[in-house]
């Protein structure tokens, strides 16, 4: 199979007069296509981005690859398993933020698409969600929202399918079993959704709303049994405005440049500094509500990506690799946002590690 890296397209943002993006692009087949997006500009705002989103989906620095951008993530020759298309859309943009939905279809047990959604504040190039748009009271609410229309859906579904099969012994027919499987998956997942956060759901941002999705009701297993598909609720910005954080109202409302993170937005993004005396990047891709968390780093040298776990606390990161003997980063913010501690292999004198955000 030949593998064709086309060439560079530019695509500019009108309403971004300083961020053009260029496609990385590709194609092995008819069926397996790739498009990604790189942002163009010398700032380190847009160094962060570029860095944050192709290790989260390439698994590799930008720019850092033998012959494809591509090549960590997608099938190697003569195999299936991997990314096997890419592509992507800018869903929402404005003077201070961007937004862009990376859809991909990726083979492993069994072939599967999804969408992953990403917004980046362009001032920082730091990741920015529901914590950073919303004060706690105005997530809780809109939270609360969400609940009651996923619930109200789910509860309509039901109430219109046919009443229950008495068990009187017989076999169930097809479209029985059908209805069944459809009542028993949807009255589980309901009990699901009366009280589901939002910390799982997909944020985007448009124009002039912000949308919350989170995943459908159905396994793989039982995919063909869904009706609903995935929950999407869409809310306008003055609508919203309430619940708006300072910076959420400034950045989506006043469409300002110059708006200012909250303190809350420390720990998600790009950090760059050294171990012990060898200059590094990590990536903290992911911070969960049970304080767990995702992340990657990578010796700037080799730009090979050494995936991590780890937990976090409002000042305090601990970050682990697996390997033999294991590997642990303990690390505390500081005021200024940079993270400082230690790194240490097994028994081994711990390093110092420095990075910045």
């Amino acid at each position: 199979m030949r593998f064709l890296l086309l060439p560079l397209l530019a695509i500019a943002l009108p309403a971004l007069a300083d961020v053009r993006i260029d496609d990385l692009t590709a194609k092995r087949s008819d069926w397996e296509t790739y498009r990604f997006p790189l942002l163009v500009g010398d700032s380190p705002a847009i160094g962060r981005i570029n860095t944050f989103l192709h290790t989260v989906e390439l698994q590799a620095l930008p720019g850092r690859f033998a012959k494809s951008p591509f090549e960590k993530v997608q099938p190697k020759n003569g195999e299936i398993w991997g990314v096997n298309s890419l592509d992507y859309q800018v869903t929402g943009q404005g003077p201070g933020y961007l937004s862009l939905a990376i859809d991909g279809e990726y083979t492993g047990a069994y072939t599967s698409q999804s969408t992953r959604n990403y917004s980046f504040d362009l001032a920082s190039g730091r990741p920015v969600g529901l914590r950073q748009l919303f004060t706690a009271e105005g997530l809780q609410r809109v939270q609360s929202e969400v609940q009651g229309l996923r619930t109200k859906r789910l509860e309509d579904f039901l109430d219109q399918l046919p009443p229950a099969k008495a068990d009187d012994g017989k076999a169930l027919s097809d479209d029985e079993q059908w209805l069944e499987g459809q009542r028993a998956m949807y009255t589980s997942c309901l009990g699901d959704r009366r009280d589901a956060s939002l910390d799982y759901d997909r944020v985007q941002l448009s124009g002039d709303s912000l949308t919350l999705i989170a995943g459908s009701c159905a396994a793989h297993v039982n995919r063909a049994l869904d009706d609903l598909g995935e929950f999407a609720n869409r809310f306008s910005y003055q609508a919203l405005n309430a619940d708006l954080s300072a910076y959420g109202r400034c950045v989506l409302l006043q469409r300002r440049s110059n708006c200012a993170l909250p303190a809350n937005s420390v720990g998600q993004g790009v950090y760059h500094g050294t171990l012990g005396r060898y200059p590094i990047t990590l990536v903290i891709e992911q911070l969960y509500a049970d304080h767990s968390l995702s992340a990657s780093y990578f010796y700037d040298k080799h730009a090979t990506r050494i995936e991590l776990g780890g937990e976090h606390q409002q000042d305090h990161v601990t970050l682990h690799e697996s390997g033999e003997p294991p590997a642990r980063f303990e690390l505390e913010f500081q005021a200024d946002g940079a993270l400082t501690g230690t790194w240490q292999q097994g028994d081994k004198p711990a390093l110092p590690v420095q990075l910045a955000p």
